[in-house]
């Protein structure tokens, strides 16, 4: 279940809907259940990001909606099998899909290995993980579980 975490500059809504199409289209493409793919958008306020101790979004700054994004901090949870190219070609996807082309742009993406099985997710009203189920546990009290 890979999730992508993107704080930025503020996009419109359409921007984001856009850039959530493409990055799932390309997770899909290289081996991703569609359905498991999940894109999140976090907006700070004025003066809360800095790179290189300069602050990547001005006080007072417009919270007027770009179509495209002016710096980006992301966050993937991916499998932890992923190779350096997977990781490689999904960064440069996520860059491409904020619009982040112009070499004035910040951008920075960090890869979280999760495992699987560490993943829950709703499921015909339960939750359950891709990962393979537990035995069950004895609710009963043994001779080694006595009243302590």
């Amino acid at each position: 279940m890979p999730t992508v975490h993107v704080t930025s500059t503020p996009l419109t809504p359409s921007a984001r809907l856009k850039a959530a199409l493409r990055l799932t289209r390309w997770l899909t493409a290289h081996g991703s259940n569609a359905g498991h793919v999940v894109v999140t958008f976090h907006i700070t306020e004025p003066m809360a990001y800095f790179a290189g101790g300069m602050p990547q979004t001005s006080y007072g700054e417009s919270e007027g909606a770009a179509g495209q994004a002016r710096w980006a901090s992301v966050v993937c949870h991916v499998h932890p099998d992923r190779d350096h190219a997977y990781l490689t070609e999904l960064a440069q996807e996520i860059r491409a899909a904020l619009g982040l082309d112009a070499d004035s742009a910040h951008c920075l993406v960090r890869f979280e290995p999760t495992q699987p099985d560490r993943v829950f997710y709703l499921e015909s009203g339960s939750m359950t993980s891709a990962g393979p189920q537990p035995a069950a546990r004895s609710r009963e009290k043994g001779p080694d579980h006595a009243d302590r």
